[in-house]
């Protein structure tokens, strides 16, 4: 039976909580999640990411049935997000106090066997099985493509002083690029979704660990608290969808 459950939380330094989550299932073996992450000051950041996660939430719940095919996932994910993108972008046109406002997205429809995911920005998805962790996502930012190029390694890019700069985000123009992927998940994995307050401070390795001696049912409130521990600079979000 698939589970999908997570929390946020503010971290140790900020005053206030930019990013935002919403998770449920949608019917017989399937289940959504929208993670987030807003910028843009701190009204900004916080009307971006809720927006977002917000209209994603009805768009998907509105439109999911059962018996849908992938393609049918993937138009319901791309259709959703690209609604929240001209939502949060048209509001920051209107309002000059949310000029510039937006927000990281990763989006997740898991139905069947098969997980579906779309994402902007550097928020991220891993897909975690008995033999270990995989990122789905690949992080759109500037350290991302130092990595391409070669010039830094990815160890290099968590410590990098750009390491916050990202090149795509929801709601800052009126057209998103999303980047979409989709794969099977059997019975004991787990897709673990994540803003950056918690995968700045951890290689996929020490995740792994984590979430592996806690359990899936443990494993979000573990990684919160280890991100606090470490610093807890940002705000932390992660969401456990589980098979």
């Amino acid at each position: 039976m698939l589970k999908a459950f997570g929390r946020t939380d503010t971290g140790n330094i900020r005053e206030n909580n930019q990013d935002d989550f919403n998770c449920g299932v949608l019917g017989e073996d399937a289940v959504f999640a929208v993670v987030c992450d807003g910028m843009g000051g701190e009204k900004g950041g916080n009307v971006a990411s809720r927006t977002a996660c917000d209209i994603v939430t009805d768009s998907v719940t509105a439109a999911y049935g059962s018996g849908f095919g992938d393609n049918s996932i993937r138009g319901i994910l791309q259709t959703a997000v690209t609604a929240a993108n001209v939502s949060v972008f048209d509001r920051s046109q209107r309002d000059p106090a949310l000029r510039g406002m937006g927000t990281t997205i990763v989006a997740a429809i898991v139905c069947g066997g098969t997980a579906h995911i779309v994402h902007a920005g550097d928020s991220r998805a891993y897909y975690v099985t008995e033999n270990g962790i995989e990122q789905v996502t690949k992080d759109h930012s500037v350290v991302q493509l130092l990595v391409d190029r070669g010039e830094i390694t990815a160890d290099e890019a968590r410590f990098h002083p750009k390491k916050h700069f990202i090149t795509r985000a929801l709601g800052v123009m009126s057209i998103i690029d999303l980047d979409y992927c989709e794969f099977p998940i059997k019975e004991g994995e787990a897709i673990v979704v994540c803003t950056d307050g918690l995968s700045n401070y951890f290689s996929n390795a020490e995740l792994y660990e984590m979430i592996k001696s806690a359990g899936y049912s443990k494993c979000v409130d573990k990684l919160i608290s280890a991100a606090k521990k470490a610093g807890g600079a940002d705000n932390i979000t992660v969401v456990c969808i589980t098979r």
